[in-house]
């Protein structure tokens, strides 16, 4: 489900613009999930408030504690975070496709956890580093499974290379991300995904 702000008169050509752009690479990531998030209602949400281009989370109302009809949401900014001005849609279709699938696979991590596990999965990933490189891991696993292993490097090649993020942003991405040449390395291990999660780092369901 694909929401986003009403925008502004000035914004509106480009809004729209964005918003099929953002629609046509989200689309492309959710094919590979379609299988595993069937029934599940994901929304797709316009943040310019938040501190990071894009995420994803649970939608905490009432069906929060129920796992069958608990929604998620995908935030993001309109421009890449951190910068002055470079806009998402100027972003090559491969790499926004990546940001993609990688918040999907942060939503399959989330599907089977229950409301109390999904509560402290917050809290460990506020106030644990190790726990945070697990979680950001198992999503770059989980969109690699799904068959997105170019979009995932294409997205890491431009962020570590190519982006205008600063130095102190590209830093966390080195520290709790899989790199370019790790991503690939799993792409090629003859690993069920459950043996390539158990590398890396705790998941909070034990």
């Amino acid at each position: 489900m694909f929401n986003r702000s009403p925008p502004q008169p000035s914004q509106g050509k480009r809004m729209n613009q964005l918003a099929d752009y953002l629609r046509h690479c989200y689309d492309r990531a959710y094919r590979g999930f379609a299988d595993e998030l069937r029934g599940l209602t994901v929304h797709v949400l316009e943040n310019r408030k938040q501190k990071t281009t894009m995420r994803a989370q649970p939608v905490f109302n009432h069906h929060f504690w129920n796992r069958r009809k608990r929604a998620y949401k995908i935030q993001y900014m309109p421009d890449i975070c951190c910068t002055s001005g470079y806009a998402l849609e100027e972003l090559e279709e491969d790499v926004l496709t990546g940001w993609f699938a990688h918040e999907l696979g942060h939503v399959l991590d989330y599907r089977d956890r229950s409301g109390w596990n999904l509560l402290g999965f917050g809290w460990n990933y506020l106030w644990s580093p190790t726990f945070r490189i697990g979680a950001e891991r198992r999503a770059d696993v989980y969109a690699i499974e799904a068959g997105y292993i170019d979009e995932i490097l294409a997205t890491k090649k431009y962020i570590l290379k190519h982006s205008p993020l600063p130095d102190y942003y590209i830093e966390r991405i080195e520290k709790y991300y899989l790199s370019p040449e790790e991503a690939a390395l799993l792409a090629k291990t003859p690993l069920p995904p459950a043996a390539k999660m158990a590398k890396l780092g705790p998941t909070g369901m034990e």
